[in-house]
């Protein structure tokens, strides 16, 4: 069957005999069935849009934590016939208004928690900003609701802030066609079934753990069962959990596998398999996963302007491999010298097309800049062997830390705004297993001189916690 969005998914799965099977859980104790998803999301789309004024083909943005209202909340949107502007939670002054200021969204939508610190960003962005608490507290449940807008396939459906081929902050954009693929490319791939509990660690906010993990359960109808992160992982917290959810897949970053062998995971009988994404898995952790917890440890691969792109299997994991293509997916190489020249095989750089591609970035030129004849460019280098893709570099100008990325050209523009600094230079530093961490070198303008902790504090107190800078060297 052919469907056009998640909406035609759930919808499906409500009205039939998967109606009343668990659609959301969370660490934290929420929990919805298909059927109450469904009529809890029709509940807070009517007053979205009889009481807030959301009309079809507005832009809402959202900051969404690992809740079951936050899904809920997402496919309240769809039905009120809007796009969702997926903002990190983590992001705070700096971080915060850039995003708004490049989405310019109808309104935002955050948690209870961050509603006085995110407000205070969004009234300077000239933004009406309110709790999804207060909203989904307030909606019924019940009833069929006539005006309610089916999303199409062409139409946007979820923006995301990491453009890491651009190699900056700036609007992706997937209609419902793109985020739909991938969920069920993923489903597809690794055979989910209404009997499979998704343990989903990575943020929602995050290609990964929204289409990847959690639309890709509902395709399946499958139980996403949303890990609620307050403040820095608790392995041994996060152990006693997984213990008692007996979760069939965990999905995660590769340091979340290392911090639970440490904190003494041991053999999990209902696990088919977890997925590490986000940043190369270290042959160590994977072997080490396998043995004392006897469940495969698979690669998935791909990017926020294409999710997923590649995965193993149980049956088909070489080490070091990133997997081959997900079904529908189609990769070429080209020359690192010359893009427009195809590579037979080797190393070049990775092109991909497929349904899971996003529509485009929200600067056209930049847009023509990364597709090329059709295929876009992934700005990864990767060797193809024996129908097998394996990671061996980036030509993109991005940071990775604990699976996040961190694009240098916006810490640089931070520290350029500073009244004493005419020049400045991010770079990575390796931090071991983590990825790296951005360090700085900074030229100052003629005759003015500033202190180093100074120039720290006004980049890290204007940006996410992950993308702080650790050290910067005055050079001149």
């Amino acid at each position: 069957m052919y469907y056009e969005s998640m909406v035609d998914i759930v919808f499906e799965h409500s009205t039939s005999s998967n109606g009343g099977r668990r659609a959301l859980a969370d660490t934290e104790g929420g929990s919805l069935t298909y059927s109450e998803l469904v009529s809890k999301a029709i509940g807070v789309a009517k007053i979205l849009v009889e009481k807030l004024g959301v009309e079809a083909g507005d832009k809402i943005a959202f900051a969404p934590i690992n809740k079951v209202e936050s899904i809920a909340f997402l496919y309240a949107c769809w039905l009120a016939g809007a796009s969702v502007a997926i903002i990190d939670p983590l992001s705070h002054s700096e971080d915060l208004l850039l995003q708004l200021d490049i989405a310019k969204p109808k309104m935002f939508f955050t948690h209870s928690e961050s509603v006085e610190e995110h407000c205070r960003v969004a009234e300077k962005a000239g933004v009406k900003c309110v709790a999804v608490e207060q909203v989904y507290g307030e909606a019924s449940s019940g009833g069929w609701w006539e005006g309610y807008w089916r999303p199409r396939a062409w139409e946007p459906a979820i923006i995301y802030f990491y453009a890491g081929i651009a190699g900056r902050t700036m609007e992706v954009i997937h209609t419902h066609s793109t985020i739909t693929a991938s969920a069920i490319m993923t489903a597809t791939h690794f055979k989910f079934s209404e009997r499979d509990r998704v343990l989903v660690t990575p943020p929602v906010s995050h290609a990964l753990g929204l289409q990847i993990a959690t639309l890709a359960s509902h395709v399946a109808a499958a139980l996403p069962i949303l890990y609620t992160k307050r403040g820095r992982l608790d392995p041994e917290k996060l152990v006693q959990s997984i213990r008692v959810l007996k979760p069939t897949a965990i999905f995660g970053a590769p340091q979340l596998y290392q911090a639970l062998l440490s904190a003494g995971l041991a053999k999990l009988d209902s696990l088919r398999f977890a997925v590490s994404a986000g940043a190369p898995l270290p042959a160590e952790v994977r072997e080490g996963w396998e043995k004392q917890v006897g469940a495969p440890l698979l690669q998935l691969y791909g990017m926020t302007e294409a999710a997923p792109v590649s995965a193993t299997l149980p049956q088909d994991n070489p080490l070091g491999s990133i997997g081959r293509p997900m079904p529908g997916v189609e990769v070429a190489l080209v020359s690192l010298e010359d893009p427009g020249r195809r590579v037979r095989e080797g190393v070049g750089e990775l092109l991909v097309r497929g349904p899971m591609v996003m529509k485009g970035y929200g600067d056209p030129e930049e847009t023509r800049k990364v597709f090329l004849g059709g295929w876009l460019r992934t700005g990864d280098i990767i060797e193809i062997r024996d129908g097998h893709l394996y990671f061996r570099g980036v030509r993109k100008r991005m940071l990775k830390y604990k699976g996040y990325p961190i694009f240098p050209r916006d810490l640089e523009a931070i520290l350029e705004k500073h009244p004493a600094v005419e020049k400045a230079e991010v770079y990575g530093e390796p931090a071991g297993e983590l990825g790296q961490v951005p360090v700085a070198k900074v030229w100052l303008k003629s005759g003015v001189k500033v202190d180093v902790k100074e120039l720290l504090e006004w980049v890290n107190s204007r940006v996410a916690p992950y993308k702080r800078i650790r050290r910067i060297e005055i050079v001149g």
